[in-house]
C-alpha cells in the first residue's frame, strides 16, 4: 500500500513565485498569441499523473538536466519557443528552472518564464480543453477554476493551487475551491472515478481543506483508495495555515472517526482542551472520570455563577450514567439549592437537566418559581411548568400551578377568559403609553396553557371555548392579534386542525401575513406560495362562497382531507385545471388578493404530492411529468423512484441517468447561465443525484450486472466521504430506508462521532442519532440508547426543543435500555430502568403493553406483575379524576388486554372510551379484543367487522377478524 509520506504523496512543497521583473519592452507582443495558439495546437506530451503534476513521457521528453534557463535564450527563435513549450509541459522537471528564469536579467527570458508561471497559476495546461483554455486566458478570477473542476481537470486545479503559494489570491482561491468541494462533492467523485482521477481529487482536498469535516473527508478517501495514514500527517497539508484551535479539533475528530478513541483522549489531554476531552470521554463511555473531574471544577467555580450551575448539570449527567448515586444526589442538591432570580441565566439548563434525569418535581418547582419571578417583574413568562407537569402525569399539579382549579372549569371558564382579555388590553395600552414593548400578559399566558392542559385531559369543548373566544377578541398583543397567539399555541397541540376555523372570522375577506404564515406552518410539505395558489384557485372556482369557508376548504385539502364541497372527484379535476389555466382572478369587492391578480402558473412537486394524498394519482403523475419535461430534478427523481418501486428497471434507470445529466450542469444551449448557477449553488439537486446513485446500484445488483454494481458501490462509498454532513445524513437515511443495512451502519459509525463534535450549519447529532437509533434498536437496543442518550444530552443548552421533550425523549432511551436488560436477563437493571421510567411518567403505557409480556417470557413474573399493578393503579386513579380522557382510558384498557389482567374493569374503561369517541376504529378494536378475551367472541366479531368497514386499509383488523372467526368456528 502506498504511504501518505514520501515520494509522490499528498505532502507538497510551497514554491514561491519569485520576485517581480520588469515587463520586457523588446519581446514582440505577438509572442503571447503564438504561445496560446501553440498550447491549443501542439500535440500533447503529457504522461501519467504523479504527485498531482503532469510528468513528461519518458520516450519523448529531454533529459532532466537538459531543461535549463539557457534554453530560453537560444540563438534560434524556434528553439526558444520550443524550450518554453517544453518547460510548460514538463512542470515536474522544469519547475525550478522556470523559477530561476523568472528572475533572469534578459527581459525575454524572464517574460517567457513568467508566462509559464501565469499559465500554471491559472490551471492552464497543454491538455486543457481549448474552450476552457480560452476562458482561462481571458479571466484571472479564481471562480474560473471551478469550470476546470466541473470538467474533471483536477490535476490542473492542483497545479494552480500549488503555484498560487505566496500570492495574494491564495486565500480566496482556497476558499472558493473548498466551498465548491463541499457543495458538489458527489459530482466531482463521479467524474474523478470515471476518468481515473481519484488521486488528483484527493490531492486537491489535501491542498484546500479548510475544516475538520474536510480533514475527515481526506482521511476517509485515503481509506477507500487503500492508502496508509501516517500518524505524523493526520491532517491535510492545508492545515499548515489553520489556527491552532482548528488544527487541534480536527486532529481529535479524525482520530475519533478512525475509532482510535484512546488516542483522541490522549491528544485532547495533551492539548489541555477540557471541552474536547469531555466529548472524547463521553464517546468512550468514561462517565465516572467525567463526573469526578466535573465535581472538582464545580467546587472551585464562583458561588452563584452560571458556570457553576453548568458544571453541576454536567456532573449530574455523568454521575447518572456512571450509576454513581453519591455524586448524582450531590449534584441534584446543589442545583435545587440555587435561588431563582430574574438575572439567573441557568434556570433553563437546570430544569431540563433535572427533569430529564427523573427529578421531575424538582424541575417543575424551579420552573414555577421562575414564572412567578417573571410575573413580578412584568417580564414575559414561559408557562412551561404546567406543560411539563401534564407531560409527566402530574396533572393535578398542572392545574394548581395555573391557578385554575379543574373542578371549577365549567363554572368559571368564561370569567377567566374575560379577565385574561381585560388584563391583556390594559398591558398593551400601558406599553403604548410608556413606549415599551408589549408582552403577553400573565393571565393570557396561563389561559393558553390551560387550553393545552384541557386538551390533554380530553376536555376539548372547554379548550375550544378558550380558543374561539380569544380569537374573536380584538385585543392586540404587541404587533399581532390575540388570534395569532392562539394559533401559535395550537401548533404544539394535537388540535392544529382547528387553525383554519379560527384564522378567519365570518365576514372577513383576507388573511394577515402572520396568520397565513402560521396556517402554512401547520401544514406539512406545503409552502406559502403553494398555499396561495390553491386558495386563489378555489376563489376562482367558488367566487360566491364566503372567504372563511374558502380558507377552510383550502386548509382541509392541504391536510390531505377531502371537504364536503369536493366529494365529487370532478371538483379535484377542476381544481387542477384552474391551477394550470391562464385566467386572471379578480377578487370580490373589498377582498384583498393574497398575491398578484394573475393566477400563479408554476406547478411544483408539492402539488403533485398533494393530489397523490387526495387519491388523484393520475393528476399527480401528470404534474410530475410536466415538471420533469421542464428539467425539474426533484420531479425527475420522484418519477424514477416510483418506477423503481414498481419494478420498471429500464424506465427507472433512464430517469436516474437524467438526474445525473442535469446535475452535471455543464453549460449547453438548453441551459441558461442562471440555471447553471442555480444547479451549482443549490444543494438539493446534488442530494437527489447521490440518492440516484443508490438506486442505480440497487438496480445493477437486481439485474445481475455485478461489475457495474461494484463500480457504483465504490462511487457511493466515496460520496459518503463528503465534507457535507447534511448530505451524508440524507444519503444514509435513504440507504437505510432501502434496507441497505451494512453500508448504512458503516456510514453512521463515522458520521456519529463527527456530529458529536458539532458542525456549523450541518446535521445536528440529534438528527443523526435518531435515525441511527431507529435503524438499530430492534437488533441492538443498547447501542441505540447510547447514541440517542448522548444526543439528548446535547440539547440541554438549546432552545429548539419543546419542554415536553425532556420527559418523552429520556423515556425512549430508558425503554431501549430496558429491552436490552430484559434480553440479558439482568433483573437488577430491569428494575432500575423501570423505576426511572415511572419517575418520568407514571402512566407510561408502552412498557406495560409491549415489554411486560417480554419480562414474563424471561421468567421475571414478579417484576412484571408489580409493574403492571403500578401502572394500573395510577391509571385508574387518573381516569377517575379525568374521565373525559378517552385516549388514556383506551390505552389502559389495552394494557390490561395485552397482560390479560383486570379484564372486567378493562371492558368498562374501553366502553367509556368508545362512548366519548364512537367514530374511533382504534378504540372499538380495543373493546373487541377485551370482549374476545372474556369469551364474548360473537360480540367481538361484530364490533371488529364494523371497524373494518370504517378503516379497510388496516391489516391488523383483517388479522383480528380471522382470529375471531376461527374461534367462533371452534
Amino acid at each position: 500500500m502506498a504511504s501518505i509520506t514520501g515520494g509522490p504523496s499528498l505532502r507538497y512543497r510551497n514554491v514561491a513565485s519569485g520576485s517581480k521583473v520588469q515587463k520586457s519592452k523588446t519581446l514582440d507582443p505577438r509572442f503571447y498569441l503564438v504561445a496560446f495558439v501553440l498550447c491549443l495546437t501542439t500535440p500533447l506530451m503529457a504522461g501519467p499523473r504523479d504527485g498531482g503534476n503532469l510528468a513528461g513521457d519518458a520516450s519523448r521528453a529531454p533529459a532532466d538536466d537538459a531543461i535549463s534557463v539557457e534554453q530560453l535564450s537560444a540563438d534560434s527563435y524556434s528553439r526558444r519557443q520550443a524550450a518554453m513549450m517544453q518547460m510548460w509541459r514538463l512542470r515536474e522537471t522544469s519547475r525550478q528552472a522556470v523559477q530561476d528564469a523568472a528572475r533572469h536579467p534578459d527581459p525575454e527570458v524572464a517574460d517567457r518564464a513568467n508566462w509559464i508561471l501565469r499559465q500554471w497559476r491559472r490551471g492552464s495546461l497543454p491538455e486543457t480543453p481549448p474552450e476552457l483554455a480560452r476562458l482561462l486566458q481571458q479571466d484571472d478570477d479564481p471562480s474560473v477554476l471551478e469550470e476546470l473542476l466541473e470538467v474533471g481537470q483536477f490535476g490542473a486545479v492542483v497545479v494552480a493551487v500549488e503555484e498560487s503559494a505566496g500570492t495574494a489570491q491564495r486565500l480566496l482561491l482556497n476558499q472558493r475551491l473548498a466551498a465548491a468541494l463541499n457543495r458538489r462533492f458527489p459530482v466531482y467523485v463521479r467524474r474523478a472515478y470515471q476518468d481515473d482521477l481519484l488521486m488528483d481529487l484527493l490531492r486537491l482536498v489535501d491542498l484546500v481543506a479548510d475544516s475538520k469535516e474536510m480533514a475527515v473527508c481526506r482521511v476517509q478517501m485515503m481509506q477507500e483508495l487503500g492508502l496508509d495514514i501516517d500518524d505524523d500527517h493526520l491532517l491535510p497539508q492545508a492545515a499548515e495555515n489553520w489556527t491552532p484551535m482548528v488544527r487541534r479539533e480536527a486532529e481529535i475528530v479524525v482520530l475519533a472517526v478512525l475509532g482510535r478513541n484512546e488516542d483522541a483522549i490522549a491528544r485532547a489531554r495533551e492539548h489541555g482542551d477540557e471541552s474536547l476531552l469531555r466529548i472524547c470521554q463521553m464517546l468512550n463511555g468514561q462517565w465516572q472520570a467525567i463526573a469526578e473531574e466535573t465535581v472538582r471544577q464545580a467546587a472551585q467555580a464562583e458561588e452563584g455563577s452560571t458556570e457553576r450551575s453548568r458544571l453541576w448539570c454536567q456532573a449530574l449527567v455523568a454521575a447518572d450514567r456512571a450509576n454513581d448515586d453519591g455524586i448524582r444526589n450531590q449534584a441534584v442538591k446543589e442545583l435545587v439549592a440555587i435561588p431563582v432570580t430574574l438575572s439567573d441565566a441557568s434556570v433553563d439548563l437546570r430544569w431540563k437537566c433535572l427533569a430529564s434525569h427523573g427529578f421531575v418535581d424538582e424541575a417543575i418547582t424551579i420552573l414555577a418559581r421562575s414564572e412567578e419571578v417573571s410575573d413580578a417583574a412584568k417580564r414575559p413568562r414561559s408557562d412551561s411548568a404546567a406543560v411539563v407537569a401534564i407531560s409527566a402525569a402530574r396533572t393535578n399539579r398542572a392545574f394548581e400551578i395555573l391557578g385554575y382549579p379543574y373542578n371549577e372549569v365549567d363554572a368559571k371558564l368564561q370569567t377567566w377568559i374575560a379577565e385574561a382579555i381585560e388584563e391583556q388590553s390594559q398591558d398593551t395600552n400601558d406599553a403604548k403609553t410608556l413606549g415599551t414593548t408589549p408582552r403577553v400578559a400573565p393571565k393570557l399566558n396561563r389561559l393558553l396553557s390551560l387550553m393545552r392542559c384541557l386538551l390533554a385531559v380530553g376536555r376539548e369543548q372547554a379548550a375550544w371555548t378558550i380558543a374561539r373566544d380569544l380569537s374573536d377578541s380584538d385585543t392586540i398583543v404587541g404587533s399581532q392579534r390575540v388570534r395569532d397567539t392562539v394559533l401559535i399555541t395550537l401548533l404544539v397541540t394535537n388540535r392544529d386542525d382547528w387553525m383554519a376555523a379560527l384564522a378567519v372570522r365570518p365576514g372577513e375577506s383576507s388573511l394577515s401575513s402572520e396568520t397565513q404564515r402560521l396556517l402554512v406552518a401547520s401544514l406539512s410539505d406545503i409552502d406559502s406560495k403553494t398555499w396561495e395558489m390553491i386558495l386563489e384557485s378555489i376563489s376562482v372556482m367558488m367566487p360566491t362562497t364566503p372567504f372563511d369557508q374558502r380558507v377552510q376548504i383550502a386548509f382541509d385539502l392541504c391536510r390531505g382531507e377531502i371537504p364536503e364541497a369536493f366529494e365529487d372527484e370532478k371538483r379535484l379535476q377542476e381544481l387542477y385545471q384552474t391551477l394550470t389555466s391562464s385566467r386572471d382572478y379578480f377578487p370580490a369587492a373589498g377582498e384583498r388578493s393574497l398575491v398578484r391578480r394573475s393566477l400563479p402558473r408554476r406547478l411544483n412537486t408539492q402539488l403533485a404530492n398533494l393530489f397523490s394524498e387526495l387519491g388523484q394519482a393520475e393528476i399527480a403523475s401528470e404534474i410530475l411529468a410536466t415538471l420533469a419535461a421542464s428539467g425539474d430534478i426533484a420531479a425527475t427523481f420522484s418519477i424514477a423512484q416510483r418506477e423503481l418501486e414498481l419494478g420498471r428497471a429500464e424506465s427507472a434507470l433512464t430517469g436516474f441517468d437524467r438526474v445525473w445529466k442535469s446535475v452535471a450542469a455543464s453549460p449547453r444551449p438548453a441551459l441558461s447561465a442562471a440555471t447553471v448557477r442555480y444547479l451549482r449553488q443549490n444543494p438539493e439537486p446534488i442530494h437527489h443525484a447521490a440518492k440516484a446513485t443508490v438506486a442505480q446500484w440497487i438496480l445493477a445488483r437486481r439485474q445481475g450486472h455485478l461489475t457495474q454494481a461494484e463500480s457504483l458501490e465504490r462511487q457511493l462509498r466515496l460520496m459518503l466521504c463528503s465534507p457535507d454532513l447534511t448530505l451524508r445524513g440524507e444519503l444514509l437515511e435513504y440507504l437505510g430506508d432501502r434496507g441497505e443495512r451494512a453500508i448504512t451502519l458503516e456510514g453512521y459509525r463515522s458520521l456519529l462521532p463527527m456530529a458529536a463534535f458539532g458542525s456549523e450549519g450541518a446535521t445536528e447529532l440529534y438528527d443523526v442519532a435518531r435515525n441511527y437509533s431507529t435503524l438499530v434498536r430492534e437488533h441492538d437496543p443498547m447501542d441505540a440508547a447510547k447514541w440517542f442518550d448522548l444526543a439528548i444530552g446535547g440539547t440541554l443548552e438549546t432552545t429548539f426543543f419543546r419542554s415536553v421533550a425532556y420527559i418523552s425523549l429520556p423515556v425512549f432511551v430508558r425503554r431501549w435500555q430496558l429491552e436490552a436488560a430484559i434480553e440479558k436477563g439482568d433483573e437488577q437493571q430491569v428494575q432500575r430502568h423501570l423505576d426511572r421510567i415511572y419517575q418520568l411518567d407514571p402512566l407510561d403505557i408502552d412498557v406495560a403493553e409491549r415489554l411486560l409480556p417480554k419480562m414474563r417470557a424471561k421468567g421475571m413474573d414478579a417484576i412484571a406483575d408489580a409493574s403492571f399493578q403500578r401502572v394500573w393503579e395510577a391509571g385508574r386513579a387518573y381516569i377517575a379524576e379525568y374521565p373525559f380522557d378517552a385516549t388514556a382510558g383506551n390505552n389502559l384498557a389495552w394494557v390490561a388486554a395485552m397482560n390479560q389482567r383486570e379484564l372486567e374493569e378493562a371492558a368498562r374503561l374501553s366502553e367509556q372510551a368508545v362512548y366519548f369517541e364512537p367514530e374511533s376504529a382504534i378504540y372499538r378494536d380495543t373493546l373487541a379484543e377485551i370482549l374476545f378475551l372474556l369469551h364474548r367472541v360473537d360480540e367481538a366479531l361484530q364490533i371488529e367487522s364494523g371497524c373494518l368497514l370504517d378503516d379497510p386499509g388496516q391489516w391488523h383488523l383483517h388479522q383480528q377478524i380471522e382470529k375471531y372467526s376461527e374461534a367462533m368456528a371452534e
